[in-house]
Formats: C-alpha cells, structure tokens, sequence
C-alpha cells in the first residue's frame, strides 16, 4: 500500500513528503453559446430546484446542453429542417474548427400556474396502463415507435410452501434465491407450476429467515401473493421461477437521421432499480415519462409485447409563437420567469461568447451585391449598383415554418429601432452574465446607416460584426444560404485561442466554408467602418477573410477584443481557482499565498505575449493589502495589467529620387490609417 508517495510496511510512523501546492492556471474561453430556435432539443426538463424554473413545478423551459460536433448537434437538435438560423450558425462555428458549443433551444413559454406537463409533446399509451411522452415538444415526437418485451430468465431459486414469516402469514408465498442470485424488491418474477397456470408475482421485501433442520438462515424473497396452494409441497418443488425483466426499444422515424435507443433489465414496479419510468427519465433522449406515474404495471402471464405506433396526442411545433420574451425572460403580467433563453446561461461556467442567431427573424432576407465578372471572360458584363436580394419564396405551412414573433424588417425604421433594442437587451445580459456578445450588422445596410447603427452600442462586452456570409446550404446543388457573421466570427475566436491562446487577436483570418458575403464593402467604407469598432469580413485572395477583432467599446484600453477576453479570464481563473481562500486564517502565509498564485498566473499569461512589457514589473502588479485594513474579515487584492495589443497597421513608405535612389520607411502604429 502506498499513501501520498510513501509505501507503507511494517506498522509504524512514516513521514510523508509535502503535498504539492495548487497551481493556478489560465481559464479556456474558446466556447461560445448559442441560442435559437429548433425543431427538437431539450426544453421544460425537470431541475433540482424548483425555484429555478419558475413554473412552480421544478420544469426549466431552457436549458443550456453542451455539444462537442456538429454529429452531436444534430442528435439533439435536429438538423437544417427547423425554421431559424441556429442549425446554419452552429455548423459553421464548428467549421472554423471549434471543439465545444453550448446550446440554448428557445421555446413558447406558458403562463405561470398553468403547466401541469411541457406543452407540445406528443403522447403514448401502451397496454397496461403504461404512459409515456416524447421528450421535448415538436411534431418529430409524432414519428416514434415504441416496444416494450418482457424477457424472462429461469432463475436458481425454489418456492418454500407454507412458510410463515412475522408480520405474513402467506403460504407458499416465498423465493428461496441461490447464493449469488439477483432478485431485487420490485422485480417481476414468474411460476410455472406442473399442470396449473403460469402464476405472477411481485417480490415485496427482502427477509431472512430460518433454515428449517439446519439452524442456518436463508435470504429470502417474500412474494405479494399466493403462487402455490397451502401444504402442496410437490407442487412447490417442481416449479420453475423465471425473473421477468422489461427490454424497451424506441425508433424515431426522422428520414434525415434515424435514431434508436434500447434500455434492457427494465422494472415495473416502483420499489425496483430500474424502474421504467426512472430509467427513461435519466437516460432516454426520446422520450420521458408523464408526471404522477407513481403505481407500477404488470403483463399477461403470456408475456405478451407491449407496442405502440401512433401517439395519443399529436405533437405540435410552436415555433411560430416564439416572442422576444421568451428570448429574455423578465416576465410581466404573471407570466412565468426563470431560465429563459439566454439567462439558461446563468450557472454554466464554461461558454465566454454568446451568439443568438434568431434574435429577430429578418424580413426579406439581407441584400447582395451582384459579383464583378472577369474582364475577357464569357460571363464578363458592366456591372451596375448594388441590388436587393430577392425576396424568399414562402415556406411551406407558413404557421408553421416561420418566425412569426420574431420577425423583423431591418430597412424600416420602426424594425431597425426593434433590432437595435433587442441587441441592447441582449449585450445588457452578458455583461450580467461574463459574456461577449458576438452581434450581427442588420442586413442590407450601407455604410452610413451601418455607422448610426454602430452609435447605438457602447461596451467592450459587444463586438458587432459585419456584413451578413454566403455558405452552401445542406443541398450542395442549392442556392446559397443567408449566414449571420457573428456565428463564424465565434468559431475563429475559438479557432485562433485553441492554435495559440488568448493573445492571439481574431483577425485576418479566413471564415472556413464562407464563399461570398452578401454586400461588398469597399476600402473608404473598411477603413471608417474599422474606425469605429465594426469587424468587417471582406472578400480577398484566397477566400473571405475577417479583417478586424475589435469591441464596441468607445473607451480605447477597452478597444481590442482581446484585452476584454483577457480580462474576463483573469477574473474567472480568481473566481473560481481562489475559493479555497475563504475561511482562511487571515495573516502573512494567506497573503503570501494569494501572491504566488497570481504571479504565477501572470506570469504563464506573459509567456503567451498577453502583456506588452518585457519585464514582469512592466506587464502587471499584484498588490495585496493587510489583513483587516478594509474591515473585519476583509482582504483587498488588486492586480493591474498592461494587455498586449495587436499590430493593425503596417504602413511602408517607398522614396524614389531623381539619383535612382530608393529609400524605405517602415511605420507601425494601431491609428495611422487603413493599409491599401
């Protein structure tokens, strides 16, 4: 045996070495967030404190579901069939190369006091009484096929007839298990008893009881019923006991992605492990059980199968009721408040970005600019001004396929002011939260109005990102797809972090999977654009490119993207990685503590290149106070940094005199000019 480093012998006292102190290390915040609409997904899930539901029956409407690919979303989410954005936004975000997402699915919330079961849901009755629902809500529930069997399995055990036991008094109504044989409470055991019918019972308590002639005691298993006529020994003798246990299968019909879940050694009384309806509420993505299933089921002695094809109550999409409400909580009216939308993010500590694809359903779709030809080339023609996109043919079940609550046209005035304010609530949240919010540029707007919709914002928890990407849709042979850049824009920040850390600013760099954006920005308008904290993708060699990595702070230590990134890291890696400093003693070794921790932290942050100094005493200082200076049971710790700024400019002046002579001068700054 070895304890801490030390192999212990004979009996004794040993001195183990110290254990090694805890090193404080840096925070990832390469994972964003994303929240939207979806045709399937995790909604209304029960939650270990009520209080946090707000619907008064423990159900949180969202909740905040982490996916690691894009496969995984699609297991969960659903794929390109739902009527939002977030499908296109979360593929992308994996395409730049991400490793994590959490998802929020939004839904229609229902006023307080009137949910007794999530809405929506499609529901089930198979023989025996047995009720179950499809997990979330959604027409997709309308596609399950559900089979229960009974499989049973000759169990080494005999039938002790005219028994007597305290307090049962049944004859015939005990299970002598074989050593090591598994007969839980609950579990459904079947007798075949010589020349009568096939009997069932219930195993209701464990007991041990007296070994008749031996002085021994057996285990066990007391029976709720009588399976073999008083003083019929013979009988009893030759019965075969045969455990019965429950083996469900449910397929889900989706054409674009079948699933299948299989759940074996099942219960059907409330008192086994495995109890069915506790086993699908833990385990199932499919399906869940209705609430007040407390009593247990039982089969035919024939152990005939359970199958159900066709739901009791259609499922239903409710996506076309969606509000802006439901996106943000703070409810009014009684409605019901909570986890809603993006506050399901409020106690996940790992996503450092939130993006919300459908925060408003643009009517229209954004403008395009029609793409210069190749002179010489076949297709080459003058082109003319920049055009409206066409309208999008209507969906088909148009209450069905559309954002109803959501919709919003961006080139009205009315609609702008309603994007504009929904942002603001939304950048307003993830300062609440620790967040960034990635914000998309309305689409269809030229410069001039990109600038006063620019004015609306001033915080470096924001960063706006401009104009809307072209992407292939699901179908290759398709037309192009309308992709907002904040969804892209996210999976470079995680793609540049996880290549080389948080110092590394999330510019110049290509959008993976983007051919085309959907209005040209040209170098006057990149350069006042950039100017004024907009991140512009642009069309380049090579692909489309994000060109800029900026917030839309107007406070200029707070300008880069990444010293707010930094940041935020800094006070998550405190938050969490310091804890262990509450309660203790306050004194020198405390202090001395919470100074090798930090300067470590620092300290691995400027290998990194997060600080512009060369020295330590250049890039940060940590200065801890004295014990009790700022009031009983207080300790003030300030850490100041000098984060490192991205060079943007790179500005060579080319001299040419009447000698033949050529000069150079190379310029550097961060505010010199656009480079052309």
């Amino acid at each position: 045996m070895s304890l801490a480093g030390v192999v212990l012998g004979a009996p004794g006292v040993y001195l183990a070495p110290p254990a090694p102190q805890p090193r404080t290390a840096t925070e990832p915040m390469d994972v964003a967030a994303f929240v939207g609409v979806t045709p399937r997904g995790p909604a209304y899930e029960p939650v270990s404190d009520p209080s946090l539901a707000g619907e008064g029956v423990g159900l949180a409407p969202s909740v905040a579901v982490p996916v690691d690919s894009w496969d995984e979303y699609q297991e969960l989410f659903g794929g390109f069939d739902g009527p939002g954005l977030l499908p296109h936004a979360v593929a992308a975000y994996f395409a730049q190369g991400a490793r994590r997402a959490y998802v929020v699915r939004i839904v229609r919330r229902v006023p307080r006091g009137r949910v007794e079961r999530p809405p929506g849901c499609a529901h089930y009755r198979l023989p025996g009484g047995l009720a179950l629902r499809s997990r979330n809500e959604g027409t997709w529930g309308n596609r399950l096929t559900i089979r229960l069997r009974f499989v049973p399995r000759a169990l080494a055990a005999r039938i002790r007839a005219g028994a007597r036991l305290p307090r049962h008094a049944v004859p015939g109504a005990v299970v002598v298990p074989a050593p090591g044989s598994a007969v839980p409470v609950g579990a459904l055991l079947r007798l075949r008893v010589p020349d009568r019918a096939d009997a069932l019972a219930v195993v209701a308590r464990l007991e041990r009881v007296p070994r008749p002639g031996t002085g021994g005691r057996d285990l066990v298993a007391v029976l709720d019923r009588v399976v073999a006529p008083p003083g019929d020994d013979d009988a009893a003798a030759a019965a075969v006991v045969e455990l019965v246990e429950g083996e469900l299968t449910v397929l889900d019909g989706d054409p674009a992605h079948p699933r299948r879940e299989h759940f074996a050694g099942l219960g059907l009384q409330p008192a086994h492990p495995r109890f069915l309806p506790d086993v699908v509420r833990r385990e199932s993505r499919l399906l869940a059980p209705p609430p007040g299933q407390p009593r247990g089921y039982e089969p035919a002695p024939d152990l005939g199968d359970w199958a159900s094809g066709t739901p009791e109550v259609p499922g239903r999409d409710r996506w076309c009721f969606v509000r802006e409400e439901d996106l943000f909580g703070g409810a009014r009216g009684g409605d019901a408040e909570g986890t809603e939308g993006v506050e399901a993010l409020l106690d996940v500590p790992e996503p450092a970005s939130v993006v919300v694809p459908d925060l408003y359903a643009p009517a229209g779709g954004p403008a395009r600019a029609e793409p210069a030809s190749v002179p010489g080339s076949p297709d080459f023609r003058v082109c003319g001004e920049t055009t409206a996109r066409p309208p999008a043919p209507a969906p088909t079940g148009r209450d069905l396929r559309r954002l109803d609550g959501l919709a919003l046209d961006p080139a009205t005035p009315a609609g702008l002011e309603q994007v504009v304010r929904r942002q603001g609530r939304l950048v307003e949240v993830a300062e609440r939260l620790g967040l960034v919010a990635l914000l998309d540029v309305p689409p269809g707007l030229q410069a001039p109005q990109v600038l006063r919709w620019r004015s609306a914002f001033d915080s470096s928890y924001a960063a706006g990102y401009h104009p809307w990407l072209r992407t292939p849709g699901p179908d290759p042979a398709g037309p192009l797809e309308q992709l907002p850049p904040s969804a892209v824009a996210a999976g470079i920040l995680a793609r540049c972090e996880l290549r080389a850390g948080i110092s590394r600013g999330p510019a110049n760099e290509l959008a993976a999977g983007v051919v085309d954006v959907f209005d040209r920005v040209d170098e006057p308008a990149h350069g006042e654009l950039h100017r004024a904290g907009v991140d512009v993708f642009r069309v380049e060699p090579g692909g489309v490119w994000l060109t800029g990595a900026r917030t839309l702070s107007s406070e200029p230590r707070l300008r880069q993207l990444t010293t707010r990134r930094l940041l935020l890291m800094l006070q998550r890696a405190v938050r969490r990685q310091l804890a262990w400093t509450v309660f203790e003693p306050m004194g020198d070794a405390l202090r001395a503590g919470l100074r090798r921790h930090l300067e470590q932290l620092l300290g691995d942050l400027a290998d990194t290149g997060a600080f512009a100094g060369a020295t330590p005493q250049e890039s940060w200082f940590v200065d801890v106070g004295r014990p009790e200076a700022d009031g009983p049971g207080r300790l003030l710790v300030r850490v100041g940094v000098a984060p490192s700024e991205p060079l943007e400019f790179l500005v060579l002046r080319v001299v040419l005199d009447a000698g033949g002579a050529i000069e150079t001068d190379l310029d550097v700054g961060q505010e010199r000019g656009v480079p052309t």
